[in-house]
């Protein structure tokens, strides 16, 4: 057979999962009307078309058992009707079939990927009956896949909608090129704005406004292409519900309602686990056994709903059950903390009536919500007796996020607007219970100062000074800074491979000035624990901090390494290669430590080493070599010549690399 191209193969395997995606669907919905002829022709339909397309391109295992599955299919379609025993077999042949796709495409999990020409799997072929290794229900519901490609809408000749299968690392191509190219706008409007708008040049002004509009149109397309609808990733949830259920004795559907609702590829990725937990909960913790809902007047069945819908520029997920609720000892324990997710998110806090594989070992909100605000999100949980509901609250998307622009000690920072309830400005602070806090509209909320609040060493703030008052559905906050610099739309970048881990950042982006803007995390905000003392004070002697310089040819490297060492308590200085490092080490700045790059341009980072070594008056002077060469012979060779620590980025540990800094300057 002649060879088939990748791309081919991977289109050819999405369309396969797609089609074991809807058999799985209809199988589900047949279990409970098996007379539906409708769904058993497209049953028939779709396993037709996997055995058809496998065979073209030699996928021949997975040829095999859909022609099995289709045979048995035409029995129960001359029949007219589905045996629900013949259900459970198979949903096990459309496993199969999803494992041996994989094993055909040599994807370990769903994904656009394929060999360069179609190699036969080594399973040795399968009868429906014999079909029986299965997945665990959450693994199950996971093996749709996240999705790995967008789909953008594009008309066909005729006018109709039409399709275009997009990888998503393109889509994040364009979508960096797009931040970059709005930058670089901003930075326009910024350099030369005010001497047009003197100038009276009218025209000039106009052509700056139309391409800050392009721009915008631009943005807007290419995030659309970034999202996709939830049911992108729910189609296992239903198989997950019913195996689940089984698994504890009990019976449930799962309804899912707005389905079509937009959300970012990375969360929709970020979330699969987090709704299989939140279903998990509904079926072991809520729902009740099949007698002891007709007890109590209920149907046999249990119900559970999965909703989402857009409100405003966020996307509330729900998951609500009609079971028995939480206990009345948790509600009241609620009443007295204020907050029913922190009493059932605590470690070891557990909802169920008895120990099993699926509950009651008290683990699983405590980690959904900690998955939740990395997202950027946050949670709540609502109970009633028969009903209860865990809303998460989501962006739209994480590539552009509207925050408020804040400044403290010359640092912007930004907090996402959702956030944000209202600006005041703090002219004097009262105390309730020793800690500092804000009579606010008949309310009395906590209020720190933002240096504080991030483990920053700067002067305390002089009154008056703005604060933020953060709120979320539980609690609020007052959060006090330098400035407010107004509201901005940024494109979010990660803070990389060595700064992502360090907490209470969602990412960072770049204000017209140039500067990086960290974006705090507001959820980190809203929950730390509030330190005693006032968070505005009389300027007071501060300890001279130790001086890091930092040393990288790439500018978004070195102004996100400034911002988070800063906010540890470091003074910063930053260079562009090891020959302005060095010049700058022998005009006398003050250095406590250097971290460098390895491969930068006029003098790299092992040259700047030898060096700093061969000058006796900076020879003991700590360096940190942090880089992505990660060889042995690597790090012999900064070993060698005299490293005092060698920190591989792919291996990195951002907290490893606060230690580390902490060790050689002996803070």
């Amino acid at each position: 057979m002649t060879d088939i191209d990748a791309e081919t193969l991977a289109i050819a395997r999405e369309e396969a999962i797609e089609c074991l995606e809807r058999i799985e669907a209809n199988l589900l919905a047949l279990e409970g009307n098996r007379y539906d002829s409708a769904l058993l022709d497209a049953l028939f339909r779709d396993a037709h078309s996997v055995k058809g397309a496998s065979s073209m391109v030699g996928w021949n295992h997975v040829s095999s058992i859909a022609h099995r599955m289709e045979d048995q299919l035409e029995v129960a379609r001359e029949g007219g009707e589905l045996p629900r025993e013949q259900v459970d077999p198979l949903l096990q042949a459309t496993d199969a079939l999803r494992r041996a796709v994989d094993v055909a495409t040599g994807a370990d999990e769903p994904a656009l990927a394929g060999p360069t020409s179609p190699q036969p799997t080594q399973i040795e072929p399968v009868e429906l009956e014999q079909v029986r290794a299965q997945p665990a229900p959450a693994e199950r519901a996971r093996l749709g896949g996240a999705p790995a490609a967008a789909r953008a809408g594009q008309r066909s000749l005729d006018g109709s909608q039409r399709a275009m299968r997009v990888p998503a690392e393109k889509v994040d191509r364009m979508l960096d090129a797009v931040g970059e190219a709005a930058l670089h706008q901003r930075r326009l409007e910024h350099i030369v704005g005010q001497r047009i708008a003197a100038s009276g040049d009218e025209n000039a002004v106009d052509e700056l406004d139309r391409g800050e509009r392009l721009l915008n149109e631009l943005q807007d397309a290419v995030i659309s292409m970034r999202t996709l609808p939830l049911d992108t990733v729910t189609a296992p949830f239903p198989r997950a519900v019913r195996e689940i259920a089984v698994a504890e004795g009990k019976e449930a559907d799962l309804v899912i309602r707005g389905g079509d609702t937009q959300l970012d590829r990375v969360i929709l990725e970020g979330i699969a686990d987090p709704v299989v937990h939140l279903l998990r909960n509904s079926v072991a913790h809520g729902i009740e056994p099949p007698d002891e809902r007709e007890r109590a007047g209920k149907p046999r069945r249990g119900r559970i709903e999965l909703r989402a819908e857009q409100r405003g520029g966020l996307v509330a997920i729900e998951v609500a059950d009609d079971g028995r609720g939480v206990s009345e000892e948790l509600l009241a324990r609620a009443a007295d903390a204020g907050s029913l997710t922190e009493v059932l998110a605590a470690p070891g806090v557990s909802t169920a009536v008895e120990v099993s594989d699926l509950a009651g070992r008290g683990v699983g909100l405590d980690a959904v919500k900690n998955h939740v605000e990395m997202l950027g999100g946050s949670i709540e949980v609502r109970s009633e007796p028969g009903q209860t509901t865990v809303r998460m609250l989501l962006p739209i998307t994480l590539a552009v996020l509207g925050v408020l622009l804040c400044e403290r000690a010359g640092q912007p920072y930004g907090v996402p607007m959702a956030s944000v309830q209202e600006i005041v400005t703090v002219t004097e602070t009262a105390s309730l219970g020793g800690r500092p806090s804000l009579d606010h509209r008949g309310q009395t909320i906590p209020i720190t100062d933002l240096a504080t609040a991030i483990g920053a060493s700067e002067r305390l703030l002089t009154p008056p000074s703005p604060a933020l008052v953060l709120a979320s559905a539980t609690r609020t906050v007052a959060v006090a800074c330098d400035r407010v610099l107004g509201d901005r739309e940024l494109v979010v970048k990660s803070l990389g491979p060595l700064l992502a881990g360090i907490p209470g950042y969602l990412g960072a982006g770049i204000i017209e000035d140039g500067r990086v803007a960290l974006i705090l995390d507001p959820n980190r905000l809203l929950e730390m624990p509030w330190q005693r003392g006032a968070p505005l004070a009389a300027t007071v002697a501060q300890a001279r901090a130790p001086g890091v310089l930092v040393v990288d040819d790439q500018f978004s490297v070195r102004q996100l390494q400034r911002s988070i060492l800063e906010s540890a308590g470091y003074r910063v200085d930053t260079a562009r290669h090891g020959r302005e490092a060095l010049e700058k080490i022998v005009a006398g700045a003050d250095v406590d430590l250097v971290v460098t790059d390895l491969q930068m341009p006029e003098m790299d980072g092992l040259e700047l080493l030898r060096a700093i070594r061969s000058d006796a008056s900076h020879e003991s002077l700590p360096v940190a070599i942090v880089t992505s060469n990660g060889s042995e012979e690597d790090r012999r060779r900064g070993a060698a010549e005299g490293a005092d620590a060698y920190i591989v980025k792919s291996e990195f540990n951002q907290q490893a690399l606060l230690e580390t800094i902490e060790r050689l300057v002996g803070r």
